[in-house]
C-alpha cells in the first residue's frame, strides 16, 4: 500500500525529476532555454556583472603627450562598468485532489502516473513563463492588442498568441503619458481571463471586453505594476530581463510612446548605457528592406566589427521557413546541441559570417519581424539551484491545501538572464515586416 507521505512523495519525485528540475521532453520545445548555458549559484543579495569596455587612453606620440594623457582625470574612468543583476521570483503551484491519492492508494503505478501528469503540466506552465520573456524587454508585456471586436482581440503580432492559454489571467496596461502608466478596467487587481485562443490568426478571447483598446499592452495576471516614471517602465517588472533589453543598442532610452524600442531603457541594473552605447547595449540594426540572409550577415559584420563572434541567430518560426523558402537549394543543415543533454538537438540552417559560420535556430519564443545574433558563450541563465525546480527547502514534498481537500506542489524559482558582453551581441528589428513595440 503506497501510502502518502512527504518520504513517499520524496521517492516518487526523485525518480521522475531526478535533479528536481523540468523534464527533458519540455526542454525540447523551448531550444533557447535548452542552449543557454545554466548558472546555478546565483546567491546574495544580488550578482555582478563585470565588463571591459575600452582601454587605457594615456598615450602620445611624445612622453609628455602620453603622462598628460595619463593623468587627465578621464583617463581610466569608462575602461570598466559592472551591472548590478538582481533575481526575479517566478512560481507555478501544482495541485492533486485528495480523492485521486485516495483511491490510488492501492496502486502504486497509478499514484505515480497521478504525480507525474499534474507536475508535467506543472513544469510545463513554470518552464513556459521563463521561456517567453528570454527575447522579450524585460518589462512584462507579452502582447499587444491590434483591436478588439466584442471580446476578441486581436494581436498587433500575431505569433504573440503563442504567449497565451486559455484559463490564464491577465492585466492590461494603457498609455497616457509614458508606457505602461495606467491599468486598463482595474486589471490589475481583478485580472481577466483569457477564455479562448486562435494561434493561426493571432486572436486572444478575454471574459470581459471592458474598455480594452488598441495598442493596450497585455501581461500575465500582476507580472508588472503601473509606471509612474520612465525609468518604472522596466523597474516594475517582475519577470527576467531578456535578450533585447540587454540588447537595446541605439534604441535604449527611448521613452516615448509609438518610438520602436519604447520600452528599451538608457540604465539598467545600474549601469548608464548612453556613455558607451556599442559596449553596453550592443548593436541593434533596423533590417528593413534587407533580405533574410543579408540581414543577418551584415549584422553579423556590425557585431564582428565590436570584437564579437556571433555563432547563432535566433529567428520566430514564420521567419525562420521565410529564411528557407529564400535560399532554396543553397541552404544548409546542422544541428545545434543542448547544453543539457547529448541526446537531443535542434535543427539549424548555417549562414556564412565574417568570422566563421551562423547556425539559424527557429524558436517560437522569439517575436516575429525580430532576430537575435548572439555570442552563445557570453549568456547565462542564472539561478539560486536552477529554474524552473521542484521548491523544496523544508522538505516537504506534499503542502496539506488548508481550505480544500487537496494536495499541493510547489514549481518556480529565483533567476535571472546576464549578459557578460552586450557589445558581442546583436538585434535586427523590422525583420521581413515592421517590427510590433
Amino acid at each position: 500500500m503506497a501510502f502518502l507521505d512527504n518520504a513517499v512523495a520524496d521517492d516518487i519525485i526523485k525518480t521522475l525529476y531526478p535533479d528536481y528540475q523540468a523534464p527533458e521532453e519540455l526542454r525540447r520545445i523551448n531550444p533557447f532555454y535548452s542552449t543557454i548555458q545554466k548558472m546555478t549559484v546565483f546567491g546574495g543579495k544580488s550578482l555582478e556583472v563585470p565588463l571591459i569596455i575600452g582601454s587605457p587612453q594615456g598615450g602620445g606620440s611624445t612622453f609628455a603627450e602620453a603622462l598628460a594623457a595619463n593623468n587627465t582625470s578621464g583617463a581610466y574612468s569608462n575602461m570598466f562598468a559592472s551591472f548590478t543583476l538582481t533575481r526575479k521570483k517566478d512560481y507555478v503551484l501544482a495541485t492533486i485532489d485528495g480523492e485521486a491519492i485516495e483511491t490510488t492508494d492501492e496502486d502504486d503505478y497509478a499514484m505515480v502516473q497521478v504525480f507525474q501528469k499534474t507536475l508535467d503540466l506543472a513544469f510545463h506552465t513554470a518552464l513556459r513563463r521563463i521561456a517567453r520573456h528570454m527575447f522579450r524587454d524585460g518589462t512584462a508585456w507579452i502582447g499587444k492588442v491590434g483591436s478588439i471586436a466584442g471580446a476578441v482581440i486581436t494581436l498587433s503580432n500575431a505569433s504573440d498568441a503563442f504567449n497565451f492559454d486559455p484559463g490564464m489571467r491577465v492585466s492590461l496596461y494603457r498609455t497616457a503619458a509614458i508606457l505602461m502608466d495606467t491599468v486598463r478596467d482595474a486589471t490589475e487587481a481583478t485580472p481577466l481571463t483569457v477564455t479562448a485562443v486562435n494561434y493561426e490568426d493571432g486572436t486572444i478571447t478575454v471574459s470581459a471586453a471592458g474598455t480594452i483598446a488598441a495598442d493596450d499592452y497585455i501581461t500575465a495576471a500582476n507580472d508588472r505594476t503601473v509606471a509612474t516614471t520612465a525609468a518604472q517602465i522596466f523597474t516594475n517588472s517582475r519577470v527576467i530581463t531578456g535578450v533585447k533589453q540587454w540588447i537595446a543598442g541605439n534604441q535604449a532610452g527611448a521613452f516615448a510612446a509609438g518610438v520602436p524600442g519604447a520600452q528599451l531603457q538608457q540604465s539598467i541594473y545600474g549601469v548608464d548605457r548612453s556613455t558607451n552605447t556599442a559596449a553596453l547595449a550592443g548593436t541593434a540594426q533596423n533590417c528593413n528592406g534587407m533580405g533574410p540572409d543579408e540581414a543577418i550577415i551584415k549584422l553579423a559584420s556590425k557585431v564582428n566589427a565590436l570584437g564579437g563572434r556571433p555563432d547563432m541567430c535566433w529567428l520566430n518560426p514564420a521567419d525562420f521557413s521565410a529564411l528557407v523558402q529564400f535560399l532554396g537549394s543553397r541552404v544548409i543543415y546542422d544541428r545545434v546541441q543542448s547544453v543539457e543533454s547529448a541526446e537531443f538537438g535542434f535543427q539549424a540552417i548555417v549562414l556564412m559570417g565574417d568570422t566563421g559560420a551562423i547556425k539559424c535556430v527557429s524558436d517560437i519564443n522569439v517575436p516575429k519581424s525580430e532576430i537575435f545574433l548572439l555570442q552563445m558563450d557570453t549568456w547565462d541563465l542564472c539561478s539560486a539551484k536552477g529554474a524552473p525546480r521542484v521548491l523544496r527547502r523544508d522538505g516537504n514534498e506534499v503542502l496539506r491545501v488548508a481550505n480544500d481537500d487537496a494536495y499541493q506542489y510547489r514549481v518556480g524559482g529565483y533567476l535571472n538572464m546576464r549578459c557578460r558582453a552586450p557589445n558581442w551581441n546583436g538585434r535586427g528589428y523590422n525583420y521581413l515586416a515592421p517590427t510590433v513595440n
